[in-house]
């Protein structure tokens, strides 16, 4: 079969209004006339070109308008040209094939589907990125974890919901437009000045910011809402903090509180449940549990009868299976709750509470830690009770066992740590006892 071209032209449907409907008029073994959807300003119609006229003699509003139909005029043109060629290669129906309802109903598709794109557009334009993080976090409850094949981890959540309202604040401060062209180079530079000057914050918030910050830019970069790539290079990796543990003898000391005597002389709030927190943060210091799972142990098996007790737990983190040797303080403490450990309710309050502990025990060494802290690093001295916090638990755990010479490999299958590199993060050894552990390689 010949190959037939297609005549076709575009033309007003009226130039009696201001406006006018654009109409392709088209030729092929018979006239056929469509509506494009499109409506142009009469007076900037070249009847020539069969375009808008982009002049500066209109006004900014209707140089858009027409620019955008311009754009969809010529993605037609393109579509058409594809569609016909495609069909001439693979004719499937020939008795269709060549009459003027096949052509007209081939634009008239062509038509449809750039509708759709520029609607598609406009509503991807009507997608903010506040918005977007919004809705994003909103519905993270509904997402699977790819790593771990479960609903992300509240604790995951919370810290999205925490990083989402710095980034309004930021919004709002600022008074920055809510689009993604937002995100360039000058965008790092201003949220770096803004958590240094503004909010005084430490070094490794901004870090922990932009690498959250990237996992929603990335999806939406995944639906089209975002194309420059600039924000890839925002710095994200954040650097290692002065934290201190808590030796085999202060956990001791701590365990050694008689709380309900220091209740009774006033000394401790009778209705406080500050036996409760350190009883939960002895078992951190002596199995390396996460504070989620700490606030699990009703799924964890404590194996107590067994002639070497232990307790066996899949973490939630990781849904690592880890079995650790069984503490005699934390088979105190089994009795004593008759395996119904209370929880953590409010993370704040228990780390109040440890600083008040760690008080109470006496442990006043002081400790000089450097903080980066407005752009500024300074050393500050502590009383090391005031440094004491949950994670101190986990922490303490893993130096202690390594200070004691135990394996690195051995302690990670505890901690459920897969890469040294990242565990070493929680060896906390100052120079003195790294000297006294080298010790025995020196005899």
């Amino acid at each position: 079969m010949a190959k037939k071209e297609i005549n076709y032209n575009y033309n007003l449907k009226s130039k009696k209004d201001d406006k006018s409907l654009v109409v392709v008029i088209g030729y092929f073994n018979g006239k056929w006339t469509i509506s494009t959807t499109q409506k142009v300003y009469v007076k900037t119609w070249n009847v020539e070109k069969q375009r808008c006229i982009v002049s500066t003699e209109f006004s900014d509003r209707i140089n858009r308008e027409s620019r955008k139909v311009n754009k969809f005029l010529d993605a037609l043109d393109a579509a058409i040209n594809k569609y016909m060629a495609d069909i001439y290669l693979n004719p499937k129906d020939k008795s269709y094939f060549g009459t003027p309802k096949f052509v007209k109903d081939r634009v008239k598709l062509a038509i449809e589907d750039l509708v759709e794109a520029e609607k598609e557009e406009e509503e991807k334009k009507a997608i903010t990125p506040l918005k977007f993080f919004r809705s994003y976090v909103e519905n993270m409850h509904k997402k699977v974890d790819a790593h771990t094949g479960r609903y992300i981890a509240d604790r995951t959540i919370v810290h999205h919901k925490t990083v989402l309202k710095r980034y309004e604040d930021f919004f709002a401060e600022k008074h920055l437009k809510d689009d993604f062209s937002v995100f360039d180079l000058k965008f790092q530079e201003m949220f770096m000045d803004w958590a240094y000057t503004s909010k005084n914050y430490r070094y490794n918030t901004i870090p922990a910011s932009f690498s959250l910050l990237k996992v929603w830019l990335n999806e939406a970069a995944r639906q089209g809402l975002i194309k420059d790539e600039t924000y890839k290079s925002y710095r994200s990796k954040s650097v290692e903090v002065d934290n201190i543990y808590l030796t085999e003898d202060e956990i001791s000391r701590l365990y050694a509180l008689d709380i309900p005597m220091l209740k009774s002389k006033g000394v401790i709030d009778a209705k406080s449940t500050i036996e409760e927190t350190r009883d939960l943060f002895i078992i951190g210091c002596w199995t390396g549990l996460r504070q989620s799972d700490l606030n699990h142990l009703e799924k964890a098996l404590f194996d107590v009868e067994a002639t070497e007790p232990t307790i066996t737990v899949v973490t939630e983190k990781t849904s690592e299976k880890v079995k650790i040797p069984m503490h005699r303080y934390i088979k105190e403490l089994y009795a004593k709750y008759e395996g119904k450990f209370p929880k953590m309710r409010d993370k704040s309050h228990f780390n109040q509470h440890l600083k008040e502990l760690g008080r109470l025990a006496e442990i006043n060494d002081e400790v000089i830690i450097k903080e980066n802290r407005g752009g500024k690093v300074t050393s500050i001295k502590y009383k090391k009770y005031q440094l004491i916090k949950c994670h101190t638990a986990r922490r303490s755990f893993a130096t202690n066992l390594y200070l004691k010479g135990a394996p690195t490999i051995s302690i990670m299958k505890l901690t459920g740590h897969t890469t040294e590199a990242n565990f070493m993060k929680y060896i906390k050894v100052t120079r003195e006892e790294n000297a006294q552990l080298m010790r025995q390689f020196f005899k």
